[in-house]
Formats: structure tokens, sequence, C-alpha cells
């Protein structure tokens, strides 16, 4: 969780959703006022406290399309050895089934975008999820919020853009859909 007690901001970065770029232009353009209490700690982690501590706080985030973000998950951890695109959907799959995407040692990922955040319908804290499939007007929208005119938002830590449907297999695409069945309904993504 970023916080900054000055605009009474509480940032929750979900994996894969553009949070290194919202952390790095609030740490510019709030400076010193930015203080990043762990890279993902969510409503899981033992930084849910602050939740509750700061309960008049604005609290925020983004999500993304549950297949494009697992997809970018998976590039992340195995930095794409770009075999065929037939080997790279079966390792993929392998990838989905076994839950390798979850690190045993850190509670810090979820495969539900959902479970960063407090129940939308009774958090104690204001809460907006902003879409990662409109980042850049939605990045202008927030730092706008915070009387901040942004021109241009930089992506960082991004992989190789991928047309994610083209590394899904049948299987695939219904694990994701068990996995992720909480954002898929709310939401409303589809694959």
């Amino acid at each position: 969780m970023i916080v900054s007690h000055s605009h009474k901001i509480i940032f929750i970065h979900v994996h894969r959703t553009g949070g290194s770029t919202i952390i790095n232009l609030l740490k510019q353009q709030l400076k010193s006022k930015v203080d990043i209490i762990s890279q993902h700690g969510n409503t899981l982690t033992s930084e849910s406290l602050i939740l509750e501590k700061y309960p008049d706080y604005f609290l925020f985030g983004f999500a993304r399309n549950p297949w494009g973000r697992m997809l970018s998950w998976y590039s992340l951890i195995n930095k794409w050895n770009h075999q065929s695109i037939e080997i790279d959907k079966l390792k993929f799959e392998e990838f989905l089934e076994n839950d390798l995407a979850s690190n045993k040692n850190d509670n810090s990922f979820h495969f539900n975008q959902l479970d960063y955040f407090p129940n939308v319908s009774d958090s104690i804290n204001p809460l907006k999820i902003y879409r990662y499939e409109k980042f850049e007007e939605e990045a202008k929208k927030l730092f706008k919020r915070f009387g901040i005119q942004i021109e241009n938002i930089p992506m960082l830590n991004n992989t190789t853009i991928k047309d994610y449907q083209k590394y899904y297999t049948k299987r695939s695409i219904e694990l994701v859909k068990q996995k992720c069945y909480k954002d898929i309904a709310y939401f409303n993504y589809s694959f």
C-alpha cells in the first residue's frame, strides 16, 4: 500500500495493473508526501490495519481483464523463451493449472483483484477501482482529483504487448474463469 497523509489517499497496487507507473507518478508529483508501506499490501495482508486506522482516506487501485492480467503475470515471471506459440500456450496452461502464479511464501498475489480491496459494498473507506483497459484516461482522471494535471502517462514495468487471446487454450480460458470468477462477475469481463 502507498499512503499520502497530506492528500489522505491509500493506493492498493494490484499486480500487473499499471501500479508501478502510478507509484512513480505519485512520488514525482507529491514528492516526500508519499509513504510506501509495501509494494502489494492489500486487505488480506497485515497492511490492512492501515485501512482501519485511516477510514476517511480515499482508497483506490486498478483492475484489469483477468485473461490479460494472467498472461502479463506469466510473461513477467517467465520472461518468454519465444518458443512456438503452441509450446507457449501449453506452458501457460500449466502455469494456470498448477497455481504457479501464487508464490507460496508471499500472500500478496491473488487471482481475484477484488480480494486486494475491502468488500466494495461495505468499505469503510471511500473506494474507487479504475480500469486498466483505459489506463491513461483513468490515470489522468485520478490525478486531476488531486489537483494535478498530467499530460503524458509513461508505462513502466510492462511486458511486451501481446494479443492475449492468441495464448489461450480452451482449458486455460476455463481455468481463468474458475480462478477469477469474482472479478469476471463484478467487472463484467469477458474473454
